[in-house]
């Protein structure tokens, strides 16, 4: 039997604080606007059935950034920046690996990256040679990615790509494949070789940043370049919108997580907590849901 954690949630319309109850009988009062209160405790669930998982033809490759990299892994909470948690101790991530695996059955998956993912890692890059740009590691011997024909292929980065203040260049980045010194540059050296690794005939299945409050950057400031979120993610969808085997994930927007809430389903303003995977998972399970006979 697999034990989660569980909350649950009462939502009034015009709350002012969140009362956190823990299994210790321990109370904190935190201010919010949606959350009137939050109470751990304990459930058990059967593990789902391969035969009642939803088939998908194709093999997938998880790229991921620390949110990825957290499946499984010890997190604590923490405050960073202006953001506080009303949260203290440690827990172990059941992340977005852990969660698709129990609504489909692929052929086989991978997650590329130390421990499962690549913490601090931006697709683009600083430099043509930047080490923490995914764009740069696509192309190292021994990066361990997979040759898997047909594959899907996530692609999860742009909060990093904010955060490490990423130059966002232009589509013609893109198009003349100028290399990941830019965003739309890096996009096309990270697309080539997957193709070279799956063919053609790949899926890519990408994504916009979830809500963050972290370090600084927040959902809606600018970085050190001028650029936000939101101009990475118009960027992507640029990119995306040149081919026909592209599919978006908008967990920024339908996951239901909100500036308001990142106390409760974060770990520290960017990274997810437990709930926080939960509801972060559902705008791509609906996504891959329609990849089941491709």
């Amino acid at each position: 039997m697999n034990k989660l954690l569980a909350f649950f949630f009462c939502l009034p319309a015009y709350s002012q604080s969140m009362v956190v109850n823990t299994t210790e009988g321990n109370s904190m009062v935190y201010a919010t606007q949606q959350i009137e209160s939050v109470t751990f405790s304990e459930e058990t669930i059967e593990p789902t059935a391969a035969s009642e998982k939803i088939q998908i033809k194709r093999s997938i490759v998880y790229l991921g950034h620390s949110i990825w990299r957290n499946d499984d892994y010890l997190i604590t909470y923490k405050s960073s920046g202006t953001f506080v948690t009303p949260f203290t101790g440690v827990f172990r991530g059941k992340g977005y690996q852990t969660l698709l695996g129990e609504v489909f059955d692929f052929p086989s998956t991978y997650s590329p990256g130390p421990d499962g993912g690549y913490s601090g890692y931006s697709l683009g890059g600083t430099s043509a040679t930047d080490s923490k740009s995914i764009a740069v590691v696509a192309e190292q011997a021994g990066n361990g990615w997979p040759s898997v024909q047909n594959a899907i292929w996530t692609i999860d980065f742009i909060t990093n790509d904010f955060k490490r203040n990423i130059p966002l260049g232009t589509f013609s980045d893109y198009k003349n494949a100028t290399g990941p010194a830019t965003f739309y540059g890096a996009v096309r050296q990270l697309y080539d070789k997957i193709k070279k690794l799956s063919g053609n005939d790949v899926i890519i299945v990408f994504a916009n940043a979830l809500k963050r409050n972290n370090s600084g950057y927040t959902s809606t400031s600018k970085n050190t370049v001028n650029c936000s979120l939101a101009d990475y993610e118009l960027a992507l969808l640029t990119c995306a919108a040149a081919n026909s085997n592209w599919h978006f994930v908008d967990q920024n927007r339908l996951s239901g997580i909100t500036d308001e809430n990142l106390p409760a389903v974060t770990a520290d303003g960017l990274h997810l907590n437990n709930l926080g995977y939960t509801m972060a998972v559902q705008p791509w399970i609906t996504v891959l849901r329609t990849l089941a006979d491709k």
